[in-house]
């Protein structure tokens, strides 16, 4: 038995079902707050009180970082001259989601 086996080993056929966990990390991944969810766990031994300030303390910095961020950066685009990119960025746009969408449709069937 030993030397059938050295010449023909078992094909490994079977699928592995990596779909959800591989949605679940991206979905976890994508969020702003991941990183803190272990500093939520050790303050947790503290008490709700701590829970909700640190709550509201992560909750009004990840606000005000997108508010700051997004406010400089559309009185960027306004400065900008894009040429081309002005008058089809919506197309563009448009393209890449179809890519995207494609390409994740593509990787939900493997």
């Amino acid at each position: 038995m030993t030397a059938d086996f050295d010449l023909h080993p078992p094909m490994h056929d079977h699928s592995h079902g990596t779909g959800g966990r591989t949605a679940l990390l991206l979905v976890l991944g994508s969020s702003p707050m991941i990183e803190g969810i272990p500093a939520f766990f050790a303050a947790s031994r503290f008490g709700i009180g701590l829970l909700v300030l640190m709550a509201i303390l992560f909750a009004a910095s990840t606000i005000a970082t997108y508010v700051v961020m997004s406010v400089y950066s559309a009185a960027w685009l306004q400065r900008a001259n894009l040429g081309s990119l002005e008058r089809y960025g919506e197309v563009i746009s448009g393209l890449l989601i179809a890519v995207v969408g494609v390409v994740f449709g593509i990787a939900t069937v493997w």
